[in-house]
């Protein structure tokens, strides 16, 4: 690597990424297969019948943090994303604490794909349809399938990276949306009540003890939530897009795609599992595959896993790979060592950076299942000792649960951050509009991130209150993590002030192309 001219011209990512490349990592990182099997099962145990209407306020919500992301992205334009985002508007502290949130809920995120996946999941497709039971501690080994594997892929490129994305993911939303439409038009118990929290008395006993339907509504969008857990994806891009334009089009088409299709699936899988029959759905370990398999055969179901898997499988290598991303912008700016901006001769990857996000996800994805077992009471060792298949299951899914819960609220964290971000920066901007501008100004500006801010703020008061394990302790562990992460903060800000000073404001290429070309700024 040339080591002349200073950091930030000589540490740079460069690749050839589309449009369409953009709008596929998009799609990748937020997995809507991989969150059909496994994010809504988890919603159902809390929503029960209101699953969809759950999977629906989340998909609006999100709908509405697409206009919070569309006007920062025309700001910022870097591998930092987010973190590049909120130093333009909310400063660099905000963003170095935005950066360590971001890099943690994508870590904690990728380290649930193998416990739910190939602890659960596997497992169960393989009872059901081949009447095999597989070794408990299958889910060990495919930590390298589905965190090594794909930080090796990430590691050789943008390019083979976007080569897999774009057909895996044009794939994934077209066979799910003609599953569900599929379903749908078969199902008997189509209705739309399912989308009414006071409709549904006969599952007074299941919302009684958690607080009633609406705090299990908001228990369920904590899973809807948690589904699009990898938006942004392109965002990290910034640096290696042919255009920088094509990041706030993946941005917006990536979610609206996404949305759309796993709401109407969250649907789907409702109304075929029978709307009066939800109580049984979250206590089954298969239960998308099963009404799959039901509306569309054997092949249907065994594809729905086959694209579950491909999806884990792709989610790996986008989320790794955003972390690692950010991770490197921060080592850029010196925020965290700078060993972690090395960039590889041969692949033009941040490759000590994505090793170090495999090797966090890695430990976490061990250690929670391992110390989830011990809170429950059972023997230490117990998740490769025990024959006792049914209390495998709830360990594993406790800790699932609560790594996607950590994964929410860091989510949530940065949301809340990026929507203050868009009131700052247009109110600091104080730019003159003119005719219809005038109205929607305020509307894009500040009503619309001031509402997704007050929704997101009710889901993670409802992860609290009452308290429900492994949602509240998963709460509490993040806000130890952010205290911990502001304490390192104000250490650095002492220890080189320069380096928190210029924290995501040292390469932002759409400000570097105005400055080439001022037509490009009007």
């Amino acid at each position: 690597m040339d080591t002349s001219g200073p950091i930030e011209q000589r540490q740079r990512l460069h690749g050839d990424v589309s449009t369409w490349g953009a709008i596929a990592e998009e799609i990748s990182a937020m997995a809507p297969a991989c969150d059909t099997v496994a994010f809504m099962t988890s919603a159902a145990m809390f929503a029960f019948v209101l699953t969809p209407l759950a999977f629906l306020i989340a998909t609006l919500t999100m709908y509405l943090e697409v206009n919070t992301l569309y006007h920062l992205s025309k700001h910022h334009a870097s591998a930092g994303g987010y973190y590049g985002y909120i130093s333009t508007a909310l400063g660099s502290r905000s963003a170095i604490l935005s950066g360590f949130i971001y890099v943690m809920y994508q870590g904690v995120s990728t380290a649930a794909i193998p416990i739910y996946v190939a602890g659960i999941l596997l497992p169960g497709i393989v009872l059901y349809f081949f009447h095999i039971t597989l070794p408990v501690w299958i889910w060990i080994p495919f930590i390298l399938i589905f965190i090594i594997a794909p930080i090796i892929l990430a590691i050789f490129g943008i390019r083979p990276q976007m080569k897999y994305v774009k057909f895996a993911s044009a794939f994934e939303v077209a066979f799910l949306a003609i599953l569900g439409l599929i379903i749908i038009m078969r199902s008997p118990d189509n209705t739309l009540q399912v989308f009414n929290p006071l409709a549904w008395k006969s599952y007074s006993a299941e919302f009684n003890p958690i607080g009633g339907p609406f705090a299990g509504l908001g228990l369920g969008m904590i899973f809807g939530l948690t589904s699009f857990i990898g938006y942004g994806g392109s965002a990290p891009l910034g640096e290696e897009v042919r255009v920088y334009k094509s990041i706030t089009r993946s941005l917006v088409l990536g979610l609206l795609i996404v949305g759309a299709v796993l709401t109407e699936v969250a649907y789907a899988l409702t109304v075929g599992w029978g709307v009066n029959r939800m109580t049984s759905f979250s206590s089954a370990a298969i239960p998308g595959v099963i009404v799959a398999t039901l509306y569309t055969g054997i092949a249907g179901g065994l594809m729905l896993s086959l694209v579950a898997f491909n999806s884990a499988f792709s989610d790996g290598v986008a989320m790794q790979a955003n972390a690692g991303r950010v991770y490197f912008s921060m080592a850029r700016d010196r925020v965290v060592p700078e060993a972690f901006s090395k960039i590889s001769k041969r692949f033009g990857s941040p490759y000590i950076a994505l090793i170090f996000i495999a090797i966090v996800s890695v430990i976490m994805s061990i250690i929670v299942p391992f110390s989830i077992e011990l809170a429950m009471g059972y023997p230490p060792l117990y998740l490769i000792t025990s024959h006792n298949i049914s209390n495998i299951d709830n360990v594993l899914e406790y800790s699932f649960d609560m790594l996607s819960t950590m994964a929410l609220v860091g989510l949530i964290s940065v949301h809340l951050m990026l929507n203050t971000s868009v009131m700052t920066l247009f109110r600091r901007l104080k730019e003159k509009h003119v005719g219809f501008h005038l109205i929607t100004h305020p509307i894009e500006h500040y009503i619309l991130p001031a509402i997704a801010t007050a929704v997101f703020i009710f889901v993670l008061y409802e992860s609290i209150v009452p308290p429900v394990f492994p949602i509240t302790q998963a709460v509490e562990i993040t806000a130890v993590y952010v205290v911990l992460m502001v304490i390192y903060i104000i250490f650095l800000s002492r220890k080189d002030p320069d380096a928190v000073k210029n924290a995501g404001r040292r390469v932002n290429i759409i400000s570097e192309e105005e400055m080439e070309d001022p037509a490009k700024g009007k």
